[in-house]
């Protein structure tokens, strides 16, 4: 993305999620930034599906070290987020129902890392909703975090407008604009954009877009649901974040119940413009309620009071796709994030 004739490129970031704005946030002293949203204003899509979990652990040390990277921001964050409740410092507990083994080098990687991470043996001393659970074995993180995707977009727009980028809502990128073999600009809603360098962060846009240009990358998005539940006496604001990760099912504290998602997936699509989310199903519903049953006994047959369903977006190995693409000049990607954790 260098410069031409020594002027700041013009960089055209297409989606205005946690990943467009975090990269318009990033190159915004820079270069010159235009983050174009097709929405009615920033992070509608799967920024606002999530539950905002910062999860440490997993076993690729490539989704560690992103993590660790967001906790380090939301613990010290920049003067852009001055004001603003990015996250809160909750705790959670990595449960394993099948194999107490599964995370263990993620754990000793982590621990030399400067992480705190402990082994429990008794997971409902450290979390009342697992009173009664069956499960044998936890990793507990003291320090864990639950991230606001909203006060976080709004503190990177905050730094983009500080160095002259400007966000365009109500923008829908129809396509990217070729010369020579090179990305030159988009083609929008409102007419032909040019720019020295476009930014695919659209999430499970991204690969369509691509596709009219000829460029086929295998990223795929995938449909999870989530639920809300009614006040329950349980929740806390401070109760740690509960995941039993070999089973699928994951708990976190919600406007006075519980937020719970069943870690289902099944092959979804974008849709033609704006709006993703959709409306869970039974079916969903009931794998939420027997998991919950399962492994959170203590909190009953928990009132699920809305469901609803986004697009988590993947390569097949899972790992980001960051960085210039490998055949088009000028096109840049932000891709295969997942969401909804």
């Amino acid at each position: 993305m260098a410069a031409h004739m020594g002027k700041k490129p013009h960089i055209l970031v297409v989606g205005g999620g946690l990943a467009g704005c975090s990269v318009a946030w990033h190159l915004a002293s820079e270069a010159r930034v235009t983050v174009l949203e097709q929405g009615a204003g920033p992070g509608l899509e799967a920024s606002a599906q999530n539950a905002g979990i910062v999860r440490l652990v997993g076993e690729d040390p490539l989704e560690r070290a992103l993590a660790r990277r967001t906790q380090s921001l939301l613990e010290d964050p920049p003067e852009d987020f001055d004001g603003l409740e990015l996250s809160r410092r909750v705790g959670g507990i990595l449960a394993l129902n099948r194999d107490r083994h599964a995370l263990h080098d993620a754990a000793a990687h982590l621990r030399e890392e400067g992480v705190r991470i402990e082994a429990c043996d008794r997971p409902p001393d450290l979390a009342p909703a697992l009173a009664g659970s069956p499960l044998p074995f936890a990793w507990y993180l003291p320090d864990a975090r639950v991230a606001d995707p909203a006060a976080m977009i709004s503190g990177m727009l905050r730094g983009v407008h500080r160095h002259g980028g400007v966000l365009r809502p109500g923008t829908r990128v129809m396509g990217v604009l070729r010369e020579a073999g090179r990305a030159v600009g988009v083609q929008t809603s409102a007419g032909p954009l040019h720019a020295d360098a476009v930014v695919l962060a659209t999430a499970a846009w991204s690969p369509e877009l691509a596709r009219l240009i000829g460029v086929d990358r295998p990223v795929t998005p995938l449909v999870r649901s989530a639920f809300a539940s009614a006040p329950h006496p349980l929740s806390s604001p401070d109760h740690p974040y509960c995941w039993v990760d070999d089973e699928g099912i994951y708990i976190r504290p919600w406007q006075g119940g519980w937020l719970a998602c069943p870690c289902d997936e099944s092959v979804g699509a974008a849709p033609v413009g704006a709006g993703s989310t959709g409306t869970a199903t039974d079916r969903q519903a009931q794998l939420t309620q027997a998991r919950i049953a399962r492994f959170f006994p203590t909190l009953g047959k928990l009132a699920l009071t809305t469901g609803w369903t986004g697009l988590r977006t993947f390569a097949p190995d899972r790992r980001p796709v960051i960085g210039p693409d490998p055949e088009v000049d000028g096109l840049w990607w932000a891709a295969s994030l997942g969401a909804m954790d």
